[in-house]
This record gives structure tokens, sequence and C-alpha cells, in this order.
């Protein structure tokens, strides 16, 4: 069995130089035969390499300028959001403006309004205290006297009676 183990593993002098030709005769097979296809592959595979190294970086160029064409789209639109934010702002200041001048004017106009009714309310009061007064006037009149007046002497019993109380008030 020893024998056995030893003939594996001792080294054979002619079974070496055997194993050394059929190496270089196959390299040479394999050379004049394969080595060409094995070339043709390997170039075709650098080719193919190639070609989706030069696709993705032309898409990466793409997809650059893509990318600046957005970016530069959302600024031009950050801008005029801006602008039309811009332009809201001053038309609402400018419309609250118009509304504050608007409600000053109004309550200026009920104001005037207000004190023209006031004016007209205190003379109709004036008017109608003289009519009472002249009534009263009269009868106190007509009973001190004891005698009827006429339409002129109570116009002028009226109007200075009038001017005075207009004096003192």
């Amino acid at each position: 069995m020893e024998a056995i183990y030893q003939s594996l593993v001792a080294v054979n002098p002619v079974t070496l130089i055997a194993q050394i030709c059929n190496l270089f005769i196959t390299l040479f097979v394999f050379k004049k035969f394969f080595w060409s296809k094995v070339l043709d592959i390997l170039d075709q595979r650098r080719a193919a390499a190639d070609k989706e190294i030069t696709d993705a970086q032309s898409a990466k160029a793409e997809a650059m300028t893509i990318k600046a064409t957005y970016e530069e789209n959302m600024r031009q639109s950050k801008a005029k959001a801006d602008a039309l934010l811009i332009s809201a702002q001053q038309t609402a200041a400018l419309r609250g403006e118009e509304i504050i001048q608007d409600a000053q004017r109004t309550a200026v106009q009920i104001k005037q309004k207000a004190e023209a009714d006031i004016a007209q309310e205190k003379k109709k009061a004036i008017n109608d205290a003289k009519n009472e007064i002249s009534e009263m006037a009269l009868a106190i009149a007509g009973k001190v006297v004891g005698r009827e007046l006429n339409a002129a002497d109570q116009s002028a019993l009226v109007d200075s009676f009038i001017n005075g109380l207009g004096d003192n008030a």
C-alpha cells in the first residue's frame, strides 16, 4: 500500500516531461484555434462596457442639464411668486388705504349730516318754543292788558320777547 502512495507522490521524470509537453501542446492548440476568439469576445465585452460607460456619462450629462433647467425654472418661479406676493401686498395696502379714506369720508359726511340734522332740529325746537312762548305771552298780555292785541302789535311783542331770550341764551 505504501508503494501505491509513493507512486502517487513520487516525481517521475518521464511523466514530468510528458506533462510539460502536453501543457505546451495544449497552449499551442488553444492559441492557434481559440485565442483570437477569446480576444474578440474580450474586445466585444470591453466595447460593450465602454458603450455603457459613455451612455451612462451622456445620461448623466443630460440629467445634469435637465436638473440645471429645473433649478432655473424653480428660481424663475420663485422670483415670479415673490413678485406676485409683493404686488398683492402693495395692492392690498393701497386697497386698505382706499377703504380707510372712504370710511373717513363717510364718517365726515355722517357727522356733517348729523350736525345739519341737529341744527335743523334746534331751529325747529326754537320755532316751536317761539310759538308756544308767543301764545303764552299773548295770553298773559291779554289778561294783563285786558284786551286783544292786533296782529302788528302781537308780532312786535313776540319779536322783542324772542330777541330778549336770544340775548340771554
